[in-house]
């Protein structure tokens, strides 16, 4: 990847002036010319002679450009444009477990004017919105690899010259107990680790109920056998409560076919004030 981030004097670009539209083929000049510019320091390095360096990176872009169009079940390819102006490329592949940054490239006038930034932090906001990760492999030495790390990306593998980040979207708090009440005959998205595929819970019943010294509120869903550990936490999806961890386990009961969860949600009560004095 090949997106500078680093300020400059050049002025910064507005979100709004940003769009993004699906490559075509009479684009291929065009990419050819971002693919080349992301080799320049290359080409400085070697000195070959124009024709030659022409040929070179016309066979390597045809070879990077194939196996791009071949390699991803659900690609995105898309130009990036600046009032219009065609700005660099971004490619992505998006699938239930991963939302895969494959490429962001930009021309060099486009270059350090938080393009990129707002490219990623864009992808971001659609991760934690729908509960899936960004991955994306970076060559070791790139300086933006600084950045990937305060956007949260993790080292997941070590590829030699290449690194494979990983950033996990965020979770938000557990919500109040309360709130699930208005909720229940409606699906909750059960987020499933190691990308196995997501699976739909129905909340059935909230029974709340008080001990001496909490208030206890008893969650029950339905949903298929996930083929997991009997207790565990899972990370949850719902379009009104969003996306939050909460400790499931299975119990006896559930229509055919399916399996019943119950998840327990605690919260203290205060103490009288005559023990807080004591």
């Amino acid at each position: 990847m090949s997106t500078a981030l680093a300020s400059d004097s050049r002025p910064r670009v507005a979100p709004a002036n940003l769009a993004l539209r699906p490559i075509q083929p009479e684009d291929e000049a065009l990419l050819l010319a971002i693919f080349a510019s992301t080799r320049e320091e290359e080409r400085q390095l070697l000195g070959w002679p124009d024709a030659a360096w022409d040929a070179f990176v016309r066979q390597q872009f045809s070879f990077q450009h194939t196996q791009y169009q071949t390699a991803y079940a659900n690609p995105s390819f898309l130009l990036v444009l600046c009032d219009g102006e065609v700005a660099g490329r971004l490619y992505l592949d998006r699938n239930p477990s991963e939302i895969r940054l494959v490429d962001i490239a930009l021309l060099p006038a486009w270059r350090r004017r938080g393009i990129g930034r707002l490219l990623l932090e864009s992808l971001v906001v659609e991760s934690d919105a729908n509960g899936i990760p960004i991955g994306l492999h970076v060559e070791r030495n790139n300086p933006i690899l600084g950045y990937y790390q305060r956007l949260g990306f993790q080292l997941e593998a070590d590829k030699d010259v290449y690194l494979y980040l990983r950033r996990p979207s965020a979770l938000g708090p557990l919500p109040p107990a309360q709130d699930f009440a208005p909720w229940v005959g409606t699906d909750f998205v059960l987020v499933l680790p190691r990308g196995a595929p997501p699976a739909s819970l129905r909340l059935v019943e909230v029974t709340p109920w008080k001990g001496q010294r909490n208030q206890v509120c008893s969650l029950y869903f339905t949903g298929p056998d996930i083929g997991r550990p009997a207790h565990d936490t899972y990370t949850l999806v719902h379009p009104h409560l969003g996306r939050f961890p909460l400790f499931l386990g299975p119990v006896t009961g559930g229509a055919a076919g399916d399996l019943s969860y119950q998840a327990v949600i605690t919260r203290l009560n205060p103490l009288p004030e005559e023990e807080l004095l004591t």
